[in-house]
């Protein structure tokens, strides 16, 4: 059991062992096995049994604090009517599981039917399109803080795209998060959860292509708003931050940019050469990465951050290479990240992005990483803090 565990603790290495011991009891070495396993997969994405202890019997974390030139009621986007809206929560579970049976089918197939016919990944018929469909949504400043935040760096714009199972409140969390860390206000896109099976069988799909043809919602939205905000020159530099799910959106974003670039007969060698240029503003920092592919190749800055003891970073951005011949999309490839700089804690468990990403970060972890070392605000609470700027919690 201690191989399973690696750098944790030994007390939590103890309390493992022990869960594996009751599970295989009267069941044998398979059940032991199978019970250290499933002990590390669910540390993997919850944390260790020591975090959940200290955090329980610890003092509160306290709501992030963010600092505000003016507060206000944040304007409410108009609402679908109740009958489409129950509509909809009746039918789009229903629409995703035919949207995965469909997945399937097309891996099987390879859609050489429709690639023959010269069919792009960007082609899909109305109903291909549907199904694609999501509640995503762009989310401005005062939409995610509540009010006009103050913001002290105009001249960059930085974008959060939240990982599964993130409603549009823990959404917003994470994006004041990132602010009292690092100073920066961020806009938000919210990739909207669809409960904890299919947004899996989703990050699966995504990650594996097996929908070749067409793309999410999510995807397709990030890469129009990016498209648009690095033709900007009030933006000297754009920062993508992005958690689990979001990286394989991102990834795959990044991917058609790049795809851009390198197609020589779709595009003139002057538009190439802007969308290049453009793309070199682009910092992109990518926690947890689950994707099957991340290229830093055009971007400015390409950083992956992982806890080894991540199991969902394990099946992506630290997955063993040795075993890449195991892990491949419907393309026949295996994982890719190129381009980029790794930072791994080696001890560190978990998966979720505020207590196991950037609480750990402001205790010292990634110490190497480039929004330690150049963004880190070190200490948000500064005793200078004026009193026309008040602070607005989640």
């Amino acid at each position: 059991m201690s191989l399973f565990c690696g750098s944790i603790s030994t007390t939590s290495a103890w309390i493992l062992s022990l869960g594996a011991f009751y599970y295989g009891y009267g069941v044998g070495l398979g059940g032991y096995l199978i019970g250290g396993a499933l002990a590390c997969a669910a540390c993997g994405v919850i944390g260790s049994p020591l975090y959940h202890i200290k955090s329980l019997l610890g003092p509160k974390q306290p709501e992030p604090q963010v600092k505000m030139a003016k507060v206000k009621e944040a304007p409410v986007k108009p609402k679908k009517g109740l009958v489409a809206t129950t509509l909809r929560a009746i039918t789009r579970r229903f629409f995703r599981l035919i949207f995965l049976v469909l997945g399937i089918l097309d891996t099987i197939i390879h859609t050489s039917f429709l690639e023959k016919k010269g069919a792009t990944k960007e082609d899909r018929n109305w109903f291909w399109n549907q199904l694609y469909e999501k509640d995503e949504d762009y989310y401005e400043y005062e939409e995610v803080y509540g009010g006009e935040v103050q913001n002290d760096h105009p001249d960059e714009l930085w974008i959060f795209c939240n990982g599964i199972m993130n409603e549009l409140d823990a959404a917003k969390g994470a994006c004041k998060k990132v602010t009292e860390m690092f100073g920066r206000p961020c806009k938000l896109l919210h990739n909207p959860t669809d409960g904890p099976i299919l947004d899996l069988l989703e990050c699966l799909m995504g990650k594996t292509g097996l929908f070749r043809l067409g793309c999410t919602g999510p995807r397709k939205l990030l890469r129009n708003i990016l498209d648009k905000e690095m033709k900007k020159d009030c933006y000297k530099k754009i920062v993508l931050v992005a958690h689990s799910q979001g990286t394989i959106i991102s990834g795959n974003v990044i991917a058609d940019f790049n795809d851009r670039i390198e197609d020589k007969e779709k595009y003139t060698v002057e538009e190439r050469e802007v969308i290049k240029k453009n793309m070199s503003k682009l910092e992109v920092y990518i926690f947890a990465g689950a994707a099957h592919y991340m290229s830093g190749k055009y971007v400015s800055h390409l950083e992956c951050l992982s806890n080894r003891g991540d199991v969902v970073a394990v099946l992506g951005h630290i997955f063993p290479r040795i075993l890449n011949f195991l892990w491949r999309n419907t393309w026949g490839n295996g994982i890719i990240y190129d381009h980029c700089k790794d930072h791994v804690e080696t001890s560190n468990w978990g998966h979720s992005f505020i207590p196991h990403y950037l609480a750990p970060m402001e205790k010292g972890c990634f110490s190497g990483s480039k929004l330690a070392t150049d963004y880190w605000l070190k200490n948000p609470q500064k005793k200078n803090e004026s009193e026309t700027s008040p602070l607005i919690s989640k």
